[in-house]
């Protein structure tokens, strides 16, 4: 590329540590950076950092100009780090370690720290996509709510099949950056374009659900009943019953309740709940357990009845609530 990716789009130039430190932290997530080489510089670190919104995924380029160890918290996000030259050793969590170049990537999971090992003039795209906005893409692809949180392998090829075809949808969103009425200051076309970077990675990146995608499909629910099921899955913590979600997408009760026995073969209360506790088991399972009560947990996601609830619970997942906060 002959202009610096996003360029239209700059955060940060500046050669001092502590100014680089801080402007990762403030387009990222908390963290700590080191330098790894003899500091015959005085310290200072070149750093380039241009970073735009494409929807609700985060897209940036950054180039540091020498050896870096960075350190983070544990994410909230899912994150992909591709280089555009040079490479990194990245590592989420205790997964194992990848070694990034020009056609290899690194993802990086919520609820774990990652460790990189940035080289000399690595420049690469940073990409954070928000958790919740892969689950319920991938919930709507499926039809389901997820019983688990998606993880994907930590290394990602994108020399040739779905992983290219991935690459040259960022490429088109970073051209479409350097016009100053390019897609991405349209909201509509840049939600678009942002989808297609979110289900690309769902359907390019190996992730535990990655079977159930490839699975036997069935006939797409009619509109009435993906705008029902969207509402859920958008606002599951909401008092929904069958006759307040037909108002909603305007039809009869007895009309949604037909609807969903066909598309989704389970009335809408029992799609409500079982998104309900997926809910809750992925809040469980990332939840200190010192601090965090099941009750306070269930009560968040609509569960009033906790007697009810663990019952269900533990017929969907096969242990006790107690249990999953006590793994966390």
């Amino acid at each position: 590329m002959t202009a610096e990716p996003f360029s239209r789009f700059t955060v940060a130039r500046t050669s001092e540590f502590d100014e680089a430190q801080d402007a990762m932290q403030r387009a990222f997530l908390p963290l700590r950076m080191r330098l790894l080489e003899p500091d015959d510089a005085g310290g200072r670190l070149p750093l380039g950092l241009n970073a735009t919104r494409a929807g609700e995924v985060t897209v940036s380029y950054v180039r540091l100009g020498r050896d870096v160890q960075v350190d983070t918290v544990e994410a909230e996000n899912y994150h992909v780090n591709l280089p555009v030259s040079g490479g990194t050793v990245s590592r989420s969590g205790r997964l194992e370690r990848v070694e990034t170049t020009p056609g290899r990537a690194a993802v990086f999971m919520p609820g774990l720290p990652a460790d990189i090992a940035w080289r000399a003039g690595c420049a690469q795209f940073c990409l954070m996509f928000p958790r919740p906005v892969l689950q319920q893409e991938l919930e709507a692809m499926l039809g389901r709510p997820l019983r688990e949180p998606i993880t994907f392998s930590p290394a990602m090829d994108l020399t040739s099949g779905a992983g290219k075809a991935w690459l040259d949808t960022l490429r088109l969103i970073e051209r479409q950056s350097r016009y100053s009425e390019g897609l991405l200051h349209h909201p509509l076309a840049a939600a678009h374009l942002a989808q297609t970077l979110v289900d690309g990675l769902l359907l390019a990146q190996p992730h535990n659900y990655t079977e159930a995608l490839a699975g036997p499909s069935y006939p797409a629910a009619p509109p009435t009943v993906r705008q029902a099921m969207e509402l859920i899955r958008a606002h599951p913590e909401q008092p929904w019953t069958t006759a307040t979600l037909a108002r909603h997408v305007a039809v009869s009760p007895r009309s949604l309740q037909d609807g969903f026995a066909r598309s989704v073969g389970i009335p809408p209360t029992r799609y409500l709940r079982e998104v309900r506790l997926a809910r809750v088991h992925e809040e469980l399972r990332a939840a200190d357990p010192h601090t965090a009560t099941v009750s306070q947990v269930a009560g968040r996601w609509g569960f009033v009845y906790l007697s009810r609830f663990a019952a269900a619970y533990r017929s969907t997942f096969g242990e006790s609530p107690v249990q999953t906060l006590r793994s966390a």
